[in-house]
């Protein structure tokens, strides 16, 4: 039977740990991030390792005390200041990778979970949040469980109420994430991406904004499967549409929107962990699997990058290359990679050469798309590669494209 968590308790067990598991997406908890702000020196010297999202999981371990460090696998503008005093580590890792990592070679003295309240049965429900902590409490010596009512319960893994070390119950908010306001850019894009999308496939869609603005392009398609890592509120315009098939529709790992979307999605989706859904075995092994996903720039060998903007990193590797290579190689399956041609400021991002980090290698290219057109290079040799992406990039910089790959060619 768990003992009863109080603050200063958990202060004390944070206090007595070195490496702490903190989960991301809805599974951070909001009470747990209240107590660790009222007695922030409880962490000094600790470092909390977690998958936590840019844009979303706002909380900034790290600035807890200047001897605090977080780990984990993305890089966002609340952790700038801390990564570049070197208390963020980066680690350049897939999900399957980090998953890998955490469910045989990470320790933690401790792991903070948010869960439902214990069934019949004792299990308690890891709800809309089951990515990486199936993977990471066994590998805890203590787990502190924060048992939200207002967490579902979910077709998923689950924590046995006898793992637990402490809990306390307590109804709070879970961490919500809506979809953003159409982007009518974005949306032309969304389209392209959806024509190619036929009935009956099933698709796989990233983070961010491409991910909401597709779901509203396939509306009008028919028995949609959805296999990703996370599920957004789109996916609730998609089911009332009648767009997802009529038996098992989805598996995710998370599901990141509103209170709307969590009251629903138990319902929809079953939920798996990272080591199910991003497992290369697994994905090979649909039909139709159609990787659809969001990059920064892709040069004109191919080659994506989906984590620098402006020279400065502002995400990580994520899903990326666990689907796209899962997808190109599945038997009828696609890898879409999808971008505007032009960024904020009206630079292309169809470019010469990547000037950051290459996120998917060149043998992973399958169709970019821009709201310019589609590129379709799996089988194309290195110049009609090139002339397919200059193709869909900006008119106005399709010139200065051509010219930079022709210097190219003739100084190789």
């Amino acid at each position: 039977m768990p003992e009863r968590l109080t603050p200063e308790r958990f202060h004390d067990l944070v206090r007595a740990s070195r490496e702490i598991y903190a989960p991301g997406c809805a599974g951070h908890s909001l009470l747990f991030e209240r107590w660790l702000g009222e007695s922030p020196d409880a962490a000094a010297e600790a470092t909390f390792t977690g998958v936590h999202i840019p844009t979303v999981n706002r909380f900034d371990f790290a600035s807890l005390t200047p001897t605090t460090r977080f780990c984990g696998i993305f890089l966002s503008s609340e952790r700038r200041a801390a990564f570049a005093d070197g208390r963020v580590l980066h680690l350049p890792l897939s999900y399957l990778d980090t998953w890998r990592w955490v469910e045989s070679e990470a320790r933690f003295d401790l792991a903070l979970v948010q869960v439902a309240p214990p069934d019949a049965d004792g299990q308690c429900s890891l709800g809309i949040a089951c990515d990486f902590t199936p993977a990471a409490w066994p590998r805890a010596r203590h787990v502190v469980a924060h048992v939200n009512p207002a967490m579902p319960r979910s077709r998923g893994p689950s924590i046995p109420w006898s793992g637990i070390s402490a809990a306390v119950e307590l109804a709070t908010p879970l961490l919500e994430a809506p979809d953003a306001r159409p982007d009518p850019a974005l949306g032309s894009v969304a389209a392209r991406v959806a024509a190619l999308v036929e009935d009956g496939d099933t698709i796989q869609l990233g983070l961010g904004r491409l991910q909401a603005e597709v779901l509203r392009a396939l509306a009008g398609h028919r028995r949609l499967r959805i296999h990703a890592g996370m599920v957004s509120d789109g996916l609730l315009a998609l089911a009332d549409a009648g767009a997802l098939a009529a038996e098992d529709p989805v598996t995710c790992g998370v599901a990141l929107g509103s209170a709307a979307l969590y009251r629903r999605v138990p319902d929809l989706a079953r939920f798996a962990p990272v080591g199910e859904t991003h497992d290369l075995a697994n994905l090979v092994r649909i039909p139709r699997f159609t990787a659809i996903n969001a990059a920064l720039e892709v040069d004109l060998y191919g080659q994506v990058n989906g984590e620098l903007a402006g020279g400065r990193q502002i995400s990580g590797v994520g899903g990326l290359a666990d689907f796209a290579r899962g997808a190109r190689l599945a038997p009828r399956g696609r890898s879409i990679i999808a971008l505007t041609a032009r960024d904020g400021d009206g630079r292309s991002r169809i470019v010469p050469g990547l000037a950051g980090p290459v996120s998917l290698s060149r043998l992973d290219a399958d169709l970019v798309v821009t709201e310019h057109g589609v590129a379709a290079l799996r089988h194309l040799d290195i110049d009609a590669r090139a002339q397919a992406l200059i193709a869909i990039a900006a008119p106005e910089h399709r010139e200065g494209l051509d010219r930079a790959w022709r210097a190219w060619r003739r100084a190789v």
